[in-house]
């Protein structure tokens, strides 16, 4: 009796482990493509601007000049005794970052970096998405493999900025030239360049449907897609919506 029982125990709880894995289910149907409008008050009627156009990262100088005002400006508070960073930030390690801010921090340094690679802006579903762009140089032997990569949050598409030479250059990082990728970064609506969704409902669906839109316009309809944190939310359901 006891020997059946633990043998019952063992099927029940395999049968239970395959269900909870979806084994014994069919797996759930794949999202709907569908459609938005994520642009100021209600859609208008006739075809959108498709046109792409070349972008570059330059900050006023009087936004700058404001922002350092507004450092010098602002009011700190002593720490807790002897709390260091149990209550959140320590006011006096956030006094040497006001100061670096104000005093070191080079903005134009930074904007020349980011402005190395080819960026652009395109309308799509009544927003403006930024992207950069980095096509391969010097290998004339084979077409490079159109790449989508996604940053995560909090993040933007600097984060990629280090990976993207070796992907688009990998003669001189180890690699042959069949290693080559055309790399795609856009900014999240909402993050960096991209223009904030003007609309309530937004999430990932949207997004991976307005990056599909976004490759489409660029010129491919096959391409490889990579995201961390939420960027691999994205590229999931990239290849949920549109399995080619």
């Amino acid at each position: 009796m006891g020997r059946k029982l633990a043998i019952v125990i063992c099927l029940v709880a395999i049968a239970t482990g395959l269900y909870l894995n979806g084994f014994l289910t069919k797996p759930p149907p794949p999202p709907q493509y569908g459609d938005g409008w994520w642009g100021r008050g209600e859609k208008p009627t006739g075809d959108e601007d498709e046109t792409i156009r070349k972008f570059s990262i330059q900050v006023d100088d009087s936004l700058l000049e404001d922002l350092k005002v507004r450092l010098e400006e602002t009011r700190m508070f002593g720490p807790l005794g002897d709390t260091r960073f149990h209550y959140g930030v320590n006011p006096n390690y956030m006094q040497d970052v006001l100061k670096y801010w104000k005093d070191s921090y080079d903005w134009r340094k930074q904007e020349k970096i980011l402005n190395q690679y080819d960026q652009y802006k395109t309308t799509i579903e009544g927003i403006d998405v930024h992207f950069v762009h980095v096509k391969p140089k010097g290998y004339p032997m084979r077409e490079s493999k159109p790449l989508l990569m996604i940053h995560g949050w909090p993040g933007s598409f600097m984060e990629l900025y280090k990976i993207i030479p070796m992907l688009t250059d990998p003669l001189n990082h180890g690699g042959s030239e069949f290693d080559a990728f055309e790399v795609i970064c856009p900014s999240i609506p909402g993050y960096g360049f991209s223009e904030d969704p003007h609309q309530q409902g937004f999430d990932t669906l949207d997004a991976a449907r307005i990056f599909d839109k976004l490759m489409t316009r660029i010129g491919f309809d096959k391409y490889y897609v990579q995201g961390g944190d939420l960027g691999s939310l994205v590229g999931s359901l990239i290849s949920r919506i549109q399995p080619r």
